[in-house]
């Protein structure tokens, strides 16, 4: 196996162990009426990674803006209800990387 595909298989791999960690994070969230908002952001960003990564779709403009687009709504989300400035920091990039797009700077 040559390295390129080694990193591709490791990719997918990683990708995938993240969604499912997140579809069980869903699940615990559901259950004890916790964070469910935080985990449904989880699922969505995870399984667009996976979505990404499997159809090598990753540097589509579209895909981006999907992606950073939800890191930008979760960080906002995330600094509305908790005033933590790590959700701030993710929802500025999220924001700067949308913006970039869409002006095409990346």
């Amino acid at each position: 196996m040559d390295r390129d595909r080694a990193v591709e298989l490791a990719t997918v791999l990683l990708a995938g162990v993240l969604f499912v960690l997140s579809a069980i994070g869903l699940v615990v969230a559901v259950r004890s009426g916790d964070g469910v908002v935080s985990a449904l952001f989880g699922v969505y960003l995870t399984g667009l990674l996976l979505a990404g990564v499997l159809r090598d779709a990753t540097n589509a403009r579209g895909w981006q803006l999907a992606f950073f687009g939800g890191v930008a709504v979760w960080g906002g989300y995330e600094y509305a209800t908790t005033s933590d400035l790590f959700s701030l920091l993710l929802a500025v990039v999220g924001v700067a990387m949308v913006a970039a797009n869409l002006r095409d700077l990346r």
